[in-house]
């Protein structure tokens, strides 16, 4: 049995945080580990996992190892392999562009590719909000329950610049925004724009705007039975082929064919239900 709950934020954490999403899934007793593909998206996010923690490794590596009780992602462009062996429960929070570096005040490049240990850089707290969220009978209880802690953190979050309404339009835009028009809108030189992207996104404007363009092609292929890639490379921006394997190749490190058969292989879909 499995369960998704997508939570829009609370008004007050809207210019920072994108979303809650929770997922909690009970392995039948004859299913064994299944194991999921977790490519590159342009989200930056702290993964709480309350009840089971997670095996990740990165595609290359060759064995798989236990995460943290809570997990921050920043900048990634390496997919990732998440296996799982008993009954889970996950919280996702997804923060807007430039809003993880809001929260935490440190530039995006120092956790650039894995996956870092929350209780190092975010407190105790962040650990406590993990084993209460284990207590809660409901994923709406535990929605609750991360809401309040991160309202308990907008006295220490970083003011809300023009920079992080234009990144947040190229989001919008599915990163179809010339970069000069959104330096504009962020009211910065180009050099300016890039030197604060990379600040805030651990990317520069032009990888950012392609990793966006990858990851719709790829979560329309995850809810996608029988994909027809043509379309989804269409749907997803991409004005031939080429440019869409290009992408498809560097941040998921293989075509889009043979993520097709390695899915049939390992069959959990974990960004199926994402949106942002």
């Amino acid at each position: 049995m499995i369960q998704f709950r997508f939570f829009d934020p609370h008004p007050l954490l809207a210019s920072f945080v994108q979303s809650i999403f929770l997922v909690d899934h009970v392995l039948e007793p004859d299913e064994g580990s299944i194991v999921g593909q977790y490519p590159p998206t342009p989200q930056h996010c702290v993964f709480l996992y309350i009840k089971e923690k997670f095996q990740a490794k990165k595609v290359n590596d060759t064995e798989f190892r236990f995460r943290p009780k809570t997990v921050v992602v920043g900048p990634q462009v390496t997919r990732m392999e998440l296996t799982v062996s008993h009954d889970y429960t996950v919280a996702v929070i997804g923060f807007r562009p430039g809003g993880l570096f809001r929260l935490l005040g440190i530039p995006m490049e120092e956790i650039f590719d894995d996956g870092f240990d929350g209780l190092e850089l975010m407190g105790s707290d962040i650990n406590e909000l993990v084993d209460r969220c284990a207590e809660m009978a409901t994923l709406e209880e535990m929605h609750q329950r991360i809401t309040h802690y991160l309202l308990g953190k907008l006295t220490k979050i970083k003011d809300l610049l023009p920079i992080d309404k234009a990144l947040f339009h190229m989001l919008n835009y599915q990163g179809h925004l010339p970069i000069t028009q959104v330096a504009d809108l962020a009211c910065l030189s180009l050099r300016q724009f890039e030197r604060k992207c990379k600040e805030r996104l651990g990317l520069s404007p032009k990888v950012y705007s392609r990793l966006i363009r990858f990851s719709n092609a790829y979560r329309l292929f995850e809810r996608s039975e029988t994909p027809n890639w043509s379309e989804i490379a269409y749907l997803s921006g991409y004005y031939d082929q080429m440019h869409f394997i290009k992408d498809f190749k560097e941040f998921a490190g293989i075509t889009p064919t043979m993520m097709e058969e390695e899915l049939k292989r390992k069959p959990l879909r974990f960004q199926k239900e994402i949106r942002f």
